[in-house]
């Protein structure tokens, strides 16, 4: 099975390729030059809409995985074109290349789409309503991959290890604790947070049954972003730094925020029959990541 990434050198593209490396042909394509052991892509620009299609056609994929986005909540709000242009207008694009080339498309998505205004669990069924651009020009593309029968795509909020000289929201705790820094934490925000590694296990899953349609592929259960900044600590055992509970009203944001992230995982577990890990349980695969251990 040959699979075809798009970003493949960020947190996502990059640890799906790494998981799935020695089961797959994998490909992809990146605007960053790096070297990279072991991956092979092509630089490039996904606006170049003529050189991602030559790309893909060249390669032959039978699966195409879009995670590259405009991911940067309060730059998409200052950005709002640059948003739309990669985040929606990209994706229409490779949706079409797929779906003119018998293409399996997976696209990644987020709990962006949702307001927070409910208190439980949003499932699949609920209505969405994003509030800031990020999330409205990600339901957008949904939409676009939705619209060609055999795609899938999955909402998802993730954390994990970076290639590149960034930090995600995991990275940036146990970094800042480490270095017996004090961060503020909010008590009011929610989500479903899920380790990227156990999400490229996910994916893999849902080549091979080949199920399509939408899914929520995120951790069992939601947390507040404190609440995981305190479990982080413990679990880790780093007894330097300190973490002080805020809210988000005390943040200085562009665009606003969902305060209830939280999504059901139900029907993805049920369409794979596995166990989704919870936020705590997943923190404990991060600590055995980041120490260097088996993941798993």
């Amino acid at each position: 099975m040959k699979i075809y990434i798009t970003g493949i050198l960020g947190m996502l593209g990059y640890n799906i390729a790494e998981t799935l490396k020695d089961r797959c042909d994998i490909v992809g394509m990146d605007a960053l030059d790096l070297e990279v052991e072991g991956i092979e892509y092509w630089k490039g620009s996904l606006f170049d809409h003529e050189g991602v299609e030559t790309d893909i056609l060249k390669e032959k994929p039978d699966v195409l995985i879009h995670t590259a986005a405009l991911v940067n909540v309060d730059k998409c709000e200052e950005e709002p074109k640059n948003a739309e242009k990669l985040n929606a207008l990209v994706t229409k694009d490779l949706a079409e290349i797929c779906a003119n080339n018998s293409i399996k498309m997976i696209y990644i998505s987020t709990d962006a789409v949702f307001d927070g205004e409910d208190s439980r669990l949003y499932t699949e069924n609920d209505l969405t309503n994003p509030i800031n651009i990020y999330g409205e020009t990600k339901l957008k593309g949904e939409k676009y991959v939705l619209a060609h029968k055999g795609n899938i795509v999955l909402r998802t909020n993730i954390y994990g290890k970076n290639l590149q000289n960034k930090r995600s929201f995991g990275e940036w705790i146990y970094d800042e604790l480490s270095n017996s820094n004090t961060i503020n934490m909010f008590s009011d925000i929610d989500f479903s947070p899920i380790l990227v590694n156990e999400l490229a296990e996910i994916i893999y899953m849902v080549i091979e049954k080949d199920i399509s349609g939408l899914y929520h592929a995120c951790g069992t259960g939601c947390i507040t972003k404190y609440d995981f900044g305190v479990k982080l600590k413990e679990i880790f055992g780093i007894e330097t730094g300190r973490i002080i509970k805020t809210t988000s009203e005390s943040a200085n944001f562009s665009a606003k925020r969902s305060k209830h992230m939280g999504m059901s995982n139900e029907k993805l577990k049920k369409a794979l029959d596995i166990h989704i890990s919870t936020p705590e349980e997943s923190i404990y695969k991060f600590y055995r990541i980041m120490e260097g251990k088996n993941g798993n």
